[in-house]
């Protein structure tokens, strides 16, 4: 399974709470629905005002393509990738779809998936039907996580791609991504990953995993919000592979302007669609800059450490937990069962604790910027909340 890590409390990485407005004032324990607004991201996007104020249209040839470029290099060196592996694209959506439309499902028409992987992974094959396309979940039997035999029971010679999560967003896991893909390719498959709820807070080697495809996002755990996802596609694919929804970013002469000619880019950004929106770009470069300063190794340790000693109150607290049992296979995501969470997470938020919720159960994520007090703190007004309720 997953390797051991390393637990660390890290306290120096409390100095970046300044950087933080959000959380002057509030305990924010929410990173895997938003990751907190920096001032370096907030500097980022008024820096990008600023040359659209003074430089317009000119500022896309002098600035703002190699501003594009930097995001992907800096991204790159995150996940060990080479910066032409990378397209930047608006959504997951976006990114699957591209990924999706380059296959013809001839041959192969399966694709396999889980039951706990957010919804936006499966939808892209499920309306794929009048071509043929078969989308087989593989189920959970605890809501935790997804044995590794029914992923060898399942992936066939009719199967074309296993698309599925890291981190399951619905209880933390970590799944074995490596095992996986070696099962995939065994199979002559592909492997998809979506790295949503991975990126930043836990350390990915793509070459070392070997995944076909990987999708991830500025929204949550690399800090730089909504309008910025990656997508990684390994080199030795990219100029194999043809997706039939495009736009003029995948064009390999898209300055020719020319109507009548399309080429598809000879590296990762044949998979890009229209124009994309700068201020995230900015945004996201602001966020992902802490990230790599820090490093996801050290990210890692001190979520960990914060994440064993929420567990560790919560359990005190009487509270049953629906997390992976052993540590290594923990992200930074508790979920504690509720029957009617909503209006606990609504006091929650009346209290200054901003926590998330999904179907039938609460969920605290504390990043690398949050403090031991805070665990405490917002164990103890669920409480309060909840026996008032």
């Amino acid at each position: 399974m997953a390797q051991n890590v390393a637990m660390n409390e890290h306290p120096e990485l409390e100095t970046y709470r300044a950087q933080f407005p959000l959380i002057q004032n509030k305990s924010y324990l929410n990173s895997c629905s938003l990751g907190a607004l920096s001032t370096r991201s907030i500097n980022a996007m008024n820096q990008f005002m600023d040359l659209w104020s003074e430089w317009g249209a000119s500022a896309w040839y002098e600035i703002w393509m190699g501003e594009i470029a930097k995001l992907k290099a800096s991204f790159a060196k995150l996940i060990n990738a080479k910066p032409h592996e990378i397209a930047i694209l608006p959504s997951v959506s976006a990114a699957l779809s591209s990924v999706a439309s380059a296959f013809d499902y001839k041959e192969r028409n399966k694709v396999i998936t889980t039951e706990l992987d957010f919804p936006t992974v499966p939808y892209q094959w499920m309306v794929k039907k009048r071509l043929g396309v078969e989308v087989q979940f593989l189920s959970s039997p605890d809501q935790i996580q997804v044995p590794l035999e029914q992923y060898k029971k399942m992936i066939d010679s009719k199967t074309i791609m296993v698309a599925t999560s890291r981190v399951f967003f619905t209880s933390g896991y970590i799944q074995d991504v490596k095992s996986i893909t070696e099962m995939a390719h065994a199979k002559g498959a592909y492997m998809l990953v979506d790295d949503y709820q991975g990126t930043g807070q836990i350390p990915i080697d793509v070459k070392k995993m070997n995944v076909d495809f990987l999708v991830t996002g500025g929204l949550k755990w690399l800090l730089g919000g909504m309008g910025i996802v990656f997508l990684y596609v390994r080199e030795d694919l990219i100029q194999k592979l043809e997706p039939t929804i495009t736009g003029w970013f995948a064009n390999e002469h898209q300055f020719d302007f020319n109507p009548k000619d399309f080429e598809y880019r000879r590296d990762a950004s044949r998979f890009e669609l229209g124009t994309p929106a700068l201020a995230p770009v900015y945004a996201a470069s602001g966020g992902l800059s802490i990230v790599n300063e820090i490093g996801s190794p050290k990210i890692r340790e001190r979520t960990l450490f914060l994440t064993h000693d929420l567990i560790t109150k919560a359990q005190e607290h009487g509270f049953k937990l629906r997390v992976a049992e052993r540590e290594e296979e923990r992200a930074a995501i508790v979920i504690i069962p509720m029957e009617k969470p909503q209006p606990i997470v609504k006091a929650l938020s009346q209290r200054n604790f901003i926590i998330d919720y999904r179907p039938g159960a609460l969920r605290l994520s504390p990043y690398f910027y949050n403090a031991p007090d805070e665990n405490d703190a917002v164990l103890d007004e669920i409480k309060k909340i909840r026996a008032a309720l």
